[in-house]
């Protein structure tokens, strides 16, 4: 049976402990973690400082072998992270025993992060991994589901899930719509670029986890 546990893990032991720590005014949001053999590649949302000095200052970031920039929608853009080989964290305990990465955002000092584990066993290891690498966490709760695609709103962030839900209930998705993305982002108090990725992030998350989840 598949275990979903939260966490709140400190910069340092997670990912861009180094960065956040000169750029604490930036908002980070894991978009996902990709893991290929043993290289781990952190996808994620940065918002809320100075790009310019944020990029300076994760270029020199010591965990970090290489930054590009995926997306810019002005008041926020996606990068995608080379992590460099011999780096250790919580994030390489996740890739160790299979886990996925549900949900992830930094304050500027430490990460809350939800989880998603194969099973109790999983849990275990990933418990002695850290405790072997003296990483660490707190755990705030962790719940048993034989429904995995059902928690973490489907993978879907708390952000993503607000500007899903207002668009509904403002009649965004009616034929014809009862609402524009204008006012939408209005009513989110974010611009429209942001208003629109975070749709169509929210709506990625939903079919992988909802519908493509019960086709494999």
């Amino acid at each position: 049976m598949s275990v979903v546990a939260a966490f709140t893990v400190p910069g340092n032991d997670f990912l861009l402990g180094w960065t956040l720590e000169r750029v604490p005014e930036m908002q980070i949001e894991i978009e996902r973690v990709a893991v290929e053999d043993e290289d781990v590649t952190p996808y994620f949302w940065a918002a809320g400082g100075d790009f310019e000095t944020f990029e300076a200052v994760l270029e020199d970031d010591p965990s970090v072998e290489g930054v590009t920039t995926l997306e810019d929608h002005g008041d926020q853009r996606l990068y995608r992270v080379a992590w460099k080989r011999d780096s250790k964290g919580i994030v390489y305990a996740v890739s160790e025993v299979d886990a996925t990465v549900l949900q992830a955002t930094s304050d500027g000092t430490d990460w809350s992060v939800e989880l998603l584990f194969p099973d109790d066993e999983m849990v275990s290891e990933f418990q002695e991994y850290a405790a072997t690498h003296d990483l660490s966490f707190e755990l705030r709760w962790l719940h048993n589901s034989a429904h995995p695609e059902a928690f973490g709103r489907y993978g879907v962030t708390d952000e993503q899930r607000e500007a899903l839900v207002t668009a509904y209930r403002m009649g965004y998705f009616e034929v014809p719509g009862e609402a524009s993305l204008g006012e939408l982002a209005d009513e989110l108090g974010i611009s429209k670029n942001a208003a629109s990725a975070r749709l169509h992030r929210g709506y990625s998350n939903l079919v992988e986890n909802a519908l493509i989840h019960d086709i494999l």
